[in-house]
C-alpha cells in the first residue's frame, strides 16, 4: 500500500481555485480547464496505459497542475494524469514501503497498477497545502492521515484511522521532478487476523540510497539547545507528533520528553536530504538520521521529513515522519548501540501508553 493515489484524490478536491485566465473567443477559460479538455482528447489518440509516455510539458504552474489532478472531467484517470506530470527522464518517486522509481516510465509502472489495489483506504488531509520558493523553482507539501475503510476491506462496519504521513513534490518548468512519500509502515507489517489475506511487502527501503544536499549543513544532535529550541514552542496551543513516541501538548509536556529523551540518543546526525524550506509559516526538512558509530564509521538509520508551523511568534505545530520499520534492521540496531544510544523499550513505553 502507498498513499499516492488515495491522497492525491481527496486532498486536490479540495485545493483552492488559482488558475490564470487567458482569452478564448468570446469566452475567459481557465488554463486548467484548456489543458483538461486537452488532456481528455488526448486520451482518445494515446489511450491509458503503463506504456503511455508524456514528453510535452503541461505549461502550468504547480497551482494549476494540482487544480488539473483534482477536476472532475479527469476523475479516476488523475492517477494517470499524475504520471504525467512527472519528467520523462530526470524525476524521481519514493514511496516508505516501495521505495524509489526513477523516469516517467518506471513511476508510471509501479504508480497505476499499485493505486487500482488500494481504493479501501482514503488519504484525508490534516492541513492546507503549503507552498515553498526552492531556489530553483516550487515545492509543494501536504500532510494527510490514513483511514481504511473496513467494509471495503471485508472486516466490519466503520473507519479505522492508519498512519500519518507527508508528501513533497519538486516542480521544474512544469514538471514534478521530486515525490516523495513519507509514513510508518510499521501498522501494515503486523501478520492479519486468522482468515485474512495480506500480500506480504517488501523489506523497508534502504536510507543508504540517499545523498546529502551539500547547499544545507548537517545537523548534529549533541550540538543542539533542545532546551532554547522548547521555549519556542507556545505554552498551550502547540502539539508535536512523533511516529515511536506519540502525540505531546504543550510547552512544558513537549520539553519533558525532549529534555528526556534526546540527551540519551547517542551520537545521532541528521543529513539533509534536501533544502531547509521555510516560507514564514511553516519550515520543511527533508533528511536522514545517521548514526556515527565509536570507531567513526556512519551508518543510515532511516529517512524522515520534519514540519514546523508557527504562530505569533511561537512554534505551534511540530512532526516528524518517518518509518518505524527500519529500525528493526539489524544494522540499525547495532549501529544505535555503538553509536551511544541508552534508550529502551521501557523508555519508549512509557510514552506511548501514557493515558492507556
Amino acid at each position: 500500500m502507498t498513499p499516492i493515489l488515495g491522497h492525491d484524490q481527496v486532498h486536490w478536491f479540495v485545493v483552492k481555485f488559482q488558475s490564470v485566465v487567458i482569452l478564448k473567443g468570446d469566452f475567459i477559460v481557465s488554463a486548467v480547464e484548456k489543458f483538461v479538455e486537452k488532456f481528455a482528447e488526448s486520451l482518445t489518440d494515446q489511450p491509458l496505459s503503463v506504456d503511455r509516455l508524456v514528453t510535452e510539458s503541461s505549461n502550468l504552474s504547480p497551482e494549476e497542475m494540482m487544480t488539473a489532478l483534482s477536476h472532475p472531467a479527469v476523475g479516476r484517470a488523475g492517477i494517470d494524469l499524475m504520471a504525467d506530470f512527472m519528467h520523462p527522464t530526470d524525476s524521481r518517486y519514493f514511496d516508505a514501503i516501495y521505495g524509489s522509481y526513477y523516469g516517467q516510465r518506471s513511476i508510471r509502472g509501479w504508480l497505476v497498477p499499485m493505486m487500482s489495489e488500494i481504493s479501501f483506504i482514503e488519504f484525508v488531509p490534516t492541513s492546507e497545502p503549503e507552498f515553498f520558493d526552492d531556489g530553483e523553482g516550487v515545492t509543494t507539501l501536504d500532510e494527510w492521515q490514513m483511514v481504511a475503510d473496513m467494509q471495503a476491506m471485508g472486516m466490519g462496519e466503520g473507519k479505522m484511522p492508519m498512519s500519518r504521513g507527508v508528501s513533497v513534490r519538486r516542480y521544474r518548468d512544469s514538471w514534478i521532478t521530486w515525490a516523495c512519500d513519507v509514513y510508518d509502515t510499521g501498522s501494515f507489517r503486523v501478520p492479519p487476523p486468522p482468515g485474512v489475506e495480506a500480500a506480504p511487502l517488501p523489506d523497508a527501503p534502504s536510507p543508504k540510497e540517499w545523498q546529502r544536499h551539500l547547499a544545507t549543513p548537517v545537523t548534529v544532535c549533541s550540538e543542539v539547545d533542545f532546551d532554547a529550541d522548547c521555549e519556542q514552542f507556545h505554552p498551550t496551543d502547540s502539539v508535536y507528533h512523533d511516529p515511536i513516541f506519540g502525540v505531546f501538548h504543550g510547552r512544558d509536556e513537549i520539553k519533558s520528553w525532549i529534555m528526556d529523551i534526546m540527551p540519551r540518543v547517542g551520537n545521532i546526525e541528521f543529513m539533509p536530504v534536501g533544502p531547509e524550506l521555510n516560507n514564514g509559516k511553516t519550515y520543511l526538512q527533508e533528511w536522514v538520521q545517521v548514526a556515527v558509530t565509536s570507531d567513526g564509521e556512519r551508518v543510515p538509520m532511516f529517512r524522515g521529513t520534519s514540519v514546523r508551523r508557527y504562530r505569533d511568534g511561537f512554534t505551534v505545530y511540530a512532526a516528524d515522519y518517518f518509518d518505524t520499520a527500519s529500525l528493526m534492521d539489524p544494522e540499525v540496531m547495532a549501529a544505535s548501540a555503538k553509536c551511544g544510544s541508552s534508550l529502551t523499550a521501557p523508555d519508549i513505553m512509557k510514552y506511548k501508553t501514557r493515558g492507556v
